[in-house]
């Protein structure tokens, strides 16, 4: 019965002790979860998690992010490129649908017979200017290509 009446006092000091935390007061939102990642390092599979998720999103048409301070540094889920190993090769209507081993397809934008491209080749996709992307072959030929899934 003691107990019952202090339960509440530790859950609100609790609650204070958290509000005062440094990083709360932190107004910018990157910022202050910058923060509370320096205070709590997250678990190496939630940083595992985070670079697949980089991967993932890598080549695709997504709505251009919220303005920020130009002199910020470049954010950790910004990749600029992905190395892969090339799994399928399709060849139709004048042109070639690539398939890599980590799950997307990349088409290319220009048809084009260079820079051959072989099942089992690994590749390099890299991020091009005004949005483009460029498939590097093997033999070091520059493909420009556009994600298709």
């Amino acid at each position: 019965m003691r107990m019952a009446w202090l339960l509440p006092g530790v859950l609100l000091a609790g609650a204070v002790q958290s509000a005062e935390h440094p990083c709360a007061e932190v107004p910018d939102p990157e910022q202050r979860l910058a923060c509370y990642d320096r205070a709590f390092p997250p678990s190496e599979s939630v940083r595992e998690a985070a670079r697949q998720r980089v991967l993932d999103r890598f080549g695709r048409q997504e709505p251009p992010p919220p303005m920020r301070d130009p002199a910020a540094p470049p954010q950790a889920d910004e990749a600029d490129r992905i190395t892969s190993t090339i799994t399928r090769v399709v060849h139709a209507n004048g042109g070639r649908t690539i398939t890599l081993d980590n799950g997307q397809v990349w088409t290319l934008t220009e048809a084009t017979m260079r820079g051959p491209t072989n099942e089992g080749d690994e590749v390099t996709v890299r991020k091009g200017a005004m949005g483009s992307y460029i498939l590097v072959t093997a033999a070091g030929v520059g493909l420009r290509v556009k994600r298709v899934r």
